[in-house]
């Protein structure tokens, strides 16, 4: 494995790039959508700009350092903005495995920011050695789905009960993973 970690990538309308503490505002926003915080439960259900100043500053600084460390902002070249995030959630060398998640600003979703987003990084992670990358969405969220279909991943089956939600109870998550190289 060639670990470089989190480094900048460019695609024809956005930029992945390190979190910055000029996107604590940004990102407070975007961690307080009700959407996001009904899929991914462990964030806060009052985020606040404090909160994303203290995360941006002082984990995410410390964690940048990491060659083995991938996590990025989305930004939209447009409105030079952080409208998302896409991270390494966890990995495994020995496998060659990564598995991938990502989430959206509502005023940028349905734009095909999140396939154009992780695209770019599974064809980074595939460039460094790995060779299974995969995501897994809670059963009800249909719209990362379709990302991981249009990236090429494939449905490899319903783990039961195999995240929790904000409320304690468990969810039943659909897990995808492309094993072939992108030729796109």
């Amino acid at each position: 494995m060639k670990n470089i970690g989190t480094k900048r990538i460019e695609t024809e309308r956005l930029i992945l790039r390190k979190i910055a503490l000029k996107d604590a505002q940004s990102l407070c926003e975007l961690l307080n959508d009700k959407d996001v915080q009904y899929y991914l439960a462990g964030i806060p259900s009052n985020y606040t700009y404090e909160m994303a100043v203290d995360y941006i500053g002082k984990v995410l600084a410390k964690k940048y350092k990491d060659r083995h460390f991938y996590d990025w902002g989305i930004i939209e070249k447009a409105s030079n903005t952080l409208v998302g995030r896409i991270c390494v959630y966890r990995q495994d060398e020995d496998r060659r495995m990564a598995d991938l998640v990502w989430y959206m600003s509502p005023s940028v979703r349905g734009k095909g920011y999140t396939t154009e987003a992780a695209l770019a990084v599974v064809k980074l992670l595939q460039s460094l050695g790995y060779e299974r990358i995969e995501a897994f969405a809670n059963v009800d969220n249909v719209a990362s789905h379709r990302v991981m279909e249009k990236i090429g991943m494939k449905y490899e089956g319903t783990l039961k009960k195999y995240d929790q939600r904000r409320d304690g109870t468990l969810y039943d998550a659909k897990m995808y993973a492309i094993t072939e190289r992108l030729r796109r």
